[in-house]
């Protein structure tokens, strides 16, 4: 998932904002906000603290929570001003591209419009809010507090600080061919199996494509993946088949090996050994969260930079 649709979908569930800019007319409103002379109406607020507040807890407790929300409203509506007179290519395509990814979500457009409906939204408020966010996502960008450039240097440093984290168990790519056969089955069934299995394994040796022959002979679920296990770790198959398959060399093909399931041929295609993790190996999850890091301390240093420039003014109804 890419960061725009992150972003744009944990603000769809949140339930920020409306399009709506309503002037306050009712002296009992909990929730009074004017930023930049643009009003935000009690409604908007209700809707986000129903999601954002789901429990009752002590007068003290629920103020913060309150004022915690209302920051975050606050953020968001900062943010949409600054970015709405930015210009974003084929805006309209990405709204519409958005919009799919949510609702292949769900089973039908029926669900997609029933959940909406629960939550008292139209498309036309979703596809909103997700216009707005693609303007605040391109804002961040141009800021560089959305996906900084992280040095190598603090990317070398990190890895060092914390290479204990980085500790794992060995690991294989392998993939499998297996004949499927009860280990209850009579001695009949299992020499006929066996037999299959040695036949596809001598092909195999004889240039035969491993993930080809896997495809049409393999009897499991992994077949339609030529075999493909992925990475996986002892334990995880039969100890008959790891005591075979972690000490098979890359590229190296078994001899047949027996387990409860049936007949399997291995063939591994990486070994990851015991020990820490290479840089190269972690460097994406490394980058990743330093950036996540510097955007959060980037985005705070700006917004108060945007909350100094604004006129912004708060009314809470303290009974």
């Amino acid at each position: 998932m890419d960061s725009d649709y992150s972003y744009a979908l944990k603000q769809f569930h949140n339930l920020l904002l409306s399009e709506r800019e309503k002037e306050i007319k009712h002296k009992n409103e909990v929730w009074d906000l004017l930023t930049n002379k643009h009003y935000l109406p009690q409604d908007e607020m209700k809707k986000f603290r129903k999601y954002g507040m789901k429990r009752k807890g002590a007068p003290e407790l629920m103020k913060s929570i309150e004022r915690r929300a209302l920051d975050k409203v606050i953020v968001q509506e900062l943010l949409s001003q600054e970015s709405k007179n930015l210009k974003v290519d084929d805006i309209d395509k990405k709204v519409d591209e958005q919009t799919r990814k949510l609702k292949r979500k769900y089973k039908n457009e029926k669900s997609f419009i029933s959940y909406l409906k629960t939550k008292k939204l139209t498309e036309d408020n979703l596809r909103a809010t997700l216009r707005k966010n693609i303007y605040i996502e391109k804002y961040l960008e141009e800021k560089g507090i959305r996906n900084p450039v992280i040095p190598e240097e603090e990317i070398r440093s990190y890895y060092e600080d914390t290479k204990e984290e980085y500790r794992r168990e060995e690991y294989i790519r392998a993939s499998h061919i297996v004949i499927l056969v009860d280990e209850n089955a009579p001695r009949e069934k299992k020499d006929e199996a066996r037999t299959k299995i040695e036949k596809i394994r001598q092909e195999i040796i004889s240039g035969k494509d491993f993930g080809a022959m896997a495809r049409e002979f393999s009897e499991d679920g992994k077949a339609a993946n030529g075999g493909d296990l992925d990475y996986i770790k002892r334990g995880y198959m039969p100890p008959e088949f790891d005591s075979v398959a972690f000490l098979l060399k890359k590229g190296e093909l078994s001899e047949v090996v027996q387990t409860k399931f049936g007949f399997h041929i291995i063939k591994v295609f990486d070994k990851k050994p015991a020990g820490i993790a290479p840089l190269s190996d972690v460097r994406d999850f490394i980058t990743r969260y330093l950036q996540m890091e510097v955007s959060k301390k980037k985005l705070a240093a700006h917004m108060e930079e945007l909350k100094e420039k604004a006129e912004i003014k708060v009314f809470l109804n303290e009974s």
